[in-house]
């Protein structure tokens, strides 16, 4: 029988940490073990973990989601290391389900997907969470991905450890540690798969500025991971149309500022024929927000966007300067 052990790397959680914990040990069939790793919190995290009987790795100070989670997975026992966060809601049955797919499969790892509902009703809260669905959905089916999306992942710890963890270079909350380790593992030959019946429910609440803020360094992360690897095969989750919107929203902010100055009509013109590209580039993502909350919901992600996109670009920009000055993370 194969056994899992769960692993949540947690920073003053307490607040989401007992529905996240509730949900993974319910009779008949818990995990092996519930590691929760305190990494530096000042709130009652530990104490919440040890009263729900989760085994409490506690860590004076902050050491980031990287090498909290490279803890956790030193000191389980499973088989199979199941990543999530303390934030996240599991469905009932995660647990067996995981260790099912493991027992049927040769797989070394699987990921799953961020549930379409979320207990917050704010447009920046929903728009994210759809957005993070969106992306990752699509990679259903396919046989071996380089994605490990750690709200929601699974690997045998054999492998896990034989890859070698995760990268603690990356000290910040958990942004591309997770990525980078996908990709590692799909470039020596792991066979991850995605399973969209497992989803999970997350608990974090954004605003505009915070959707935003993460956009900024989640591309500031990835450019430098890209730039480091460029004579090495690349796996993104990012959607190539939404690749291609960035050249277009800044050539259309350059065309409509050059307009205004020279008082030219025809770049006007070449300005609204880029905004239209960039909408056309966009209409697949638009059509499932308008499938899940309504065409009113989609138009505002219509006006959202170029300013997001934009904000992604930014993020490029400073890897890029950042690059050259031999920073890496």
């Amino acid at each position: 029988m194969i056994t899992v052990s769960v692993i949540i790397p947690a920073y003053n959680a307490a607040r989401t940490l007992p529905q996240t914990l509730a949900a993974l040990s319910p009779p008949p069939h818990p995990p092996l073990e519930i590691i929760v790793v305190d990494d530096g919190s000042s709130d009652d995290t530990a104490h919440i973990a040890k009263a729900n009987g989760a085994h409490v790795l506690r860590h004076e100070q902050n050491i980031g989601a990287a090498a909290a989670k490279n803890r956790g997975a030193q000191m389980a026992t499973g088989d199979i290391l199941f990543f999530t966060d303390a934030d996240i809601v599991p469905p009932r049955g995660a647990v067996e389900r995981i260790a099912a797919v493991f027992q049927a499969d040769e797989l070394d790892g699987i990921v799953g997907l961020l549930d379409e509902n979320i207990p917050h009703a704010n447009w920046a809260s929903q728009f994210k969470n759809l957005w993070m669905n969106f992306t990752y959905a699509r990679f259903a089916g396919m046989e071996r991905i380089g994605l490990f999306y750690t709200s929601v992942a699974a690997m045998r710890r054999a492998v896990f450890l034989e890859l070698g963890g995760f990268d603690e270079n990356y000290r910040r909350a958990s942004i591309a540690e997770d990525t980078e380790f996908g990709q590692r593992a799909w470039g020596r030959g792991a066979r991850i798969r995605l399973e969209p019946e497992l989803r999970v429910v997350h608990l974090k609440a954004y605003t505009l500025g915070n959707v935003l803020g993460e956009d900024y360094h989640r591309a500031r992360a990835l450019t430098l991971m890209r730039l480091r690897k460029r004579n090495a095969p690349f796996f993104t989750s990012v959607p190539f149309f939404y690749q291609l919107a960035v050249p277009t929203i800044y050539l259309t902010v350059i065309f409509s500022l050059a307009a205004l100055v020279l008082q030219n009509s025809v770049l006007g013109v070449i300005a609204l024929a880029g905004l239209c590209i960039f909408s056309a580039l966009n209409f697949s993502l638009l059509q499932f927000l308008a499938q899940k909350r309504g065409v009113w919901f989609a138009l505002r992600a219509a006006f959202f966007l170029p300013l997001d996109v934009f904000v992604v670009g930014l993020g490029m920009l400073r890897a890029f300067l950042d690059f050259p000055r031999g920073i890496r993370y």
